[in-house]
């Protein structure tokens, strides 16, 4: 069956137009995905630029090839700017527009229109930079570690790479790859590679989306919605992890307990609590280090894990940490309300990690910190403690004043 040259790009335009209206409608399904209705402008231009070569020898060249460029030029220009929003960047709007704008002036000089492959190669190479820059804006947001990152950047990789052989050859190959004359065959061809892509790159896009949100979602499920730091599911959870480590490099653990926090609850009210809940959690993040984490376990006892750590550092963090919240103050009606932090170190110097027992041993440090009259750092071990080394209890279920 024979398909003209006229019906196989009216059938990429409705395509192309098919997959704008696809982010279109997920980006209202998810207003907050800027991102999606940054992709949906691409698919417009895009095909406003395949219609106006359609009416190439019916239209002024300036107009068929030269705005139709022009529109293409902002439409990758656009997928550029999304993969930057994507990634928490803010989006480049001069570079939508100046490119376009220099092309169009290139066209307005005399005998240009007519320099077929000076035109070919130079929009080659725009919309090539355009993809390089997209693939590589995916790439460095890698660190998500969505599974559909690594397929994007190779769609793109593979668009630009196809680019890129155009332009040794463009005095070979028909129109729209080349300046020979346009041929069926030849065209529908392209279309179906270009289309592939296209899609491929739409359908991974909505995937990204889709892999964001779902990760969004475990991530608050291990989150202290007060605090803002990891719960007691989340250390769980890193506790299983460390478990299957056949070894590990030295660890500290540490376990922290408000003093006295029952007492600005009962006078202060449970709002005040909660403030200087907040402010020992932002006390707690600014005194450490990148690698460490932080957990709330319940109430006002937190602990941090800080691996590949000797015991020197792990005292400097814990008293750090103790130093700068016995100076912090929460402001009250007028009163200045503070209180003071008790720590018990437990530390892992090589091996398999068992955080269980670990945990066990920096909570015991941290009653005889609290039997030392609070506000120290206590290491665990068997010269330090003079409690017993486990409290049956549930963590969830001690009250330490």
């Amino acid at each position: 069956m024979y398909i003209d040259n006229f019906t196989i790009m009216v059938g990429a335009v409705a395509a192309t137009l098919m997959f704008g209206g696809g982010f279109f409608f997920f980006w209202l399904q998810d207003r907050q995905a800027t991102w999606l209705a940054w992709w949906t402008g691409p698919f417009v231009l895009g095909a406003a630029g395949i219609a106006l070569f359609v009416a190439r020898g019916l239209i002024a060249d300036w107009i068929s090839i030269g705005l139709a460029n022009a529109l293409l030029f902002m439409a990758f220009s656009m997928v550029w700017q999304g993969a930057r929003v994507f990634v928490d960047k803010r989006p480049n709007l001069p570079s939508v527009l100046l490119p376009a704008a220099l092309w169009m002036v290139l066209c307005a000089i005399p005998g240009y229109m007519e320099l077929t492959t000076l035109r070919i190669v130079i929009a080659t190479i725009t919309i090539g930079v355009f993809s390089v820059l997209t693939a590589l804006e995916l790439r460095g947001g890698a660190a998500e570690k969505l599974p559909s990152h690594r397929a994007a950047s190779f769609v793109l990789t593979s668009f630009s790479i196809l680019l890129a052989i155009r332009i040794p050859l463009t005095g070979y190959l028909p129109f729209p790859m080349g300046d020979t004359p346009m041929a069926s065959t030849f065209l529908g061809f392209v279309n179906l590679v270009v289309l592939g892509h296209v899609g491929a790159f739409a359908m991974l896009m909505v995937s990204l989306t889709k892999e964001r949100r779902e990760a969004e979602q475990r991530n608050f499920a291990l989150l202290d919605p007060l605090t803002g730091l990891m719960n007691r599911r989340a250390f769980m959870g890193a506790a299983e992890r460390m478990a299957r480590r056949p070894a590990q490099q030295p660890m500290a653990l540490l376990v922290l307990d408000l003093d006295k926090f029952k007492q600005v609850n009962d006078r202060f009210g449970h709002e005040v609590g909660d403030r200087v809940l907040t402010g020992f959690a932002q006390v707690a993040e600014s005194r450490t280090r990148p690698s460490d984490q932080l957990f709330r376990l319940g109430g006002e006892e937190f602990c941090i894990l800080l691996p590949d750590t000797e015991l020197t550092q792990a005292l400097s963090v814990a008293e750090r940490i103790r130093e700068s919240f016995a100076l912090s103050r929460t402001d009250v009606r007028g009163l200045s309300v503070g209180t003071t932090v008790s720590i018990g170190l437990a530390m892992s110097e090589s091996g398999r990690v068992h955080l269980d027992a670990l945990l066990e041993y920096a909570d015991a440090a941290l009653y005889e910190a609290k039997a030392r009259g609070r506000n120290q750092v206590v290491v665990a071990g068997p010269t330090a403690l003079r409690g017993p080394m486990i409290d049956p209890r549930p963590i969830s279920q001690r009250r330490l004043a």
